[in-house]
């Protein structure tokens, strides 16, 4: 039932005009009355308004800084009768009652206002829930003509950021006396632009006719909304990586960073492992990666990592992934050089000393340095030139036990990474395909693996053999 409306104004110049829609309705701060009026020198409770029988009256629920009829304070918890004209003051709010059936346009006006915006009666009623970024929410704004010639009135919602409102209809015509009712649709966008919390807003209502504004308060709550992601430069290095981390939610993030490698055989150092990160902030935080034990001999290796980033209060953290290259001083086509070099020093050294330790007399002739150089390369060019047994870098292989089914499911999977992630898998070779052995072998997830390349130019990481070793898929190729 519409009794009539309640029209407060504040100390600041606002206007709003509340719809009294029941015989008795709470006045206060606190977002449950039925009449929130949103100001610092109104209390959470402050007054209770009664309507009964024609009659109005306003009870005091205890308020702080009092409720006022006309220029008199009342007592607390005691209804008092207002008559019809009478001003009411909640704390530094001035009210007044306007009856269903008034006509005349009401006397109460803002510090500084004058009669010809009374002629313009507005109402907002606020989103009642938190809206999420991204999802739209709905105020209701009514709007009443109070004067005495049809006039031509213009919406806007001020306050909020541009393109988060629209509204239904942005002009209307109403005659004297008449009411409409408009929509605003509110939508946040779902960036980090939207912070979360909370957002007060306007509603203003202009007059053609008169040339002047109303304004009403209401206000929008965003939800908080998290998502960030981490990323990794370059992907494969032999020390010195860059991790970028993104926050992309509407809230701070406390971020904290962690490095792992699922056969623990690497060591790692962030520049900084743990920091807060403002909503649409990038952070770049620089890692330093190396290997457990240092080995002397062996093959190149690419050993894989991961670095995962986690935030406060979020279970599954974002994850990105690398490879660390292990490289180590003596790889084995280095050992045939070396030996020779070796070789050439101790004849060198053998040389020398038959010369100053020789003796006199009858000697058979030592053989000159040039043949003991040339003893020492024939020696060693045997190791030299022989190709290494089984699979090896600069070797070829042959798939095996890996027949095509007609999904292709059971051919040798071939991965970005030497790890067994379903994720990473870039193409699959059958049995019967060749390929060439490009670097290797490095263990992970139980599996040895190799880097090989196809003919067709199909390259990464595959197993040589089954977890259990009983069924190998890459064999060795002349």
């Amino acid at each position: 039932m519409d009794y009539g409306t309640l029209r407060v104004a504040t100390p600041d110049g606002q206007i709003r005009e509340y719809p009294i829609t029941a015989p008795s309705v709470m006045i206060g701060r606190a977002d449950g009355n039925q009449v929130v009026i949103d100001h610092v020198s109104v209390s959470r409770r402050h007054a209770q308004l009664v309507i009964e029988s024609g009659r109005m009256t306003i009870e005091d629920m205890g308020s702080g800084t009092g409720t006022f009829v006309g220029s008199q304070r009342i007592d607390a918890n005691k209804p008092n009768l207002v008559e019809s004209g009478q001003t009411m003051r909640f704390g530094d709010c001035e009210a007044r009652f306007i009856a269903a059936d008034a006509a005349a346009p009401s006397p109460l006006s803002a510090p500084g206002s004058n009669e010809v915006e009374q002629t313009i009666g507005v109402a907002l009623t606020s989103p009642s829930q938190p809206v999420s970024a991204g999802s739209p929410t709905t105020a209701t704004v009514n709007v009443q003509n109070r004067g005495n010639v049809v006039d031509e009135l213009t919406i806007a919602i001020v306050d909020l950021p541009a393109g988060w409102a629209k509204v239904s209809r942005p002009t209307l015509s109403l005659v004297p006396g008449a009411r409409d009712e408009i929509t605003v649709v509110i939508q946040p966008p779902k960036d980090s632009t939207a912070a979360a919390g909370e957002y007060p807003f306007s509603v203003a209502v202009t007059s053609k006719v008169h040339g002047r504004e109303v304004r009403a308060l209401g206000k929008v709550t965003v939800r908080a909304f998290e998502g960030f992601r981490v990323t990794m430069e370059p992907a494969r290095a032999a020390r010195d990586f860059a991790v970028t981390v993104s926050n992309n939610g509407n809230v701070a993030a406390n971020v904290t960073l962690a490095a792992v490698a699922d056969a623990n055989d690497m060591e790692f150092a962030f520049e900084e492992s743990s920091f807060e990160l403002a909503p649409g902030a990038d952070k770049r935080v620089a890692l330093v990666a190396k290997p457990k034990a240092k080995k002397n001999f062996g093959p190149t290796v690419n050993r894989p990592f991961r670095v995962e980033a986690r935030q406060s209060g979020v279970q599954q953290p974002a994850t990105t992934g690398g490879q660390l290259i292990v490289k180590p001083p003596l790889e084995p086509y280095k050992i045939p050089v070396l030996a020779v070099l070796a070789l050439l020093v101790l004849g060198g050294i053998g040389f020398a000393a038959l010369q100053l330790f020789g003796g006199s007399g009858s000697k058979k002739a030592s053989p000159s340095p040039t043949a003991t150089v040339a003893a020492a390369v024939s020696a060693t060019a045997p190791a030299a030139t022989a190709t290494p047994a089984g699979l090896h870098v600069g070797g070829n292989g042959v798939i095996v036990n890996s027949d095509p089914v007609p999904t292709n499911t059971n051919c040798l999977a071939v991965r970005t990474t030497a790890t067994r992630n379903g994720d990473n898998i870039s193409g699959r070779l059958c049995s019967g395909e060749k390929v060439a052995i490009k670097g290797g072998p490095t263990t992970a997830d139980g599996f040895t693996w190799w880097q090989i390349q196809s003919a067709s130019g199909l390259s990464g990481w595959a197993a040589e053999k089954s977890a259990d070793g009983a069924t190998p898929f890459i064999q060795a190729a002349p």
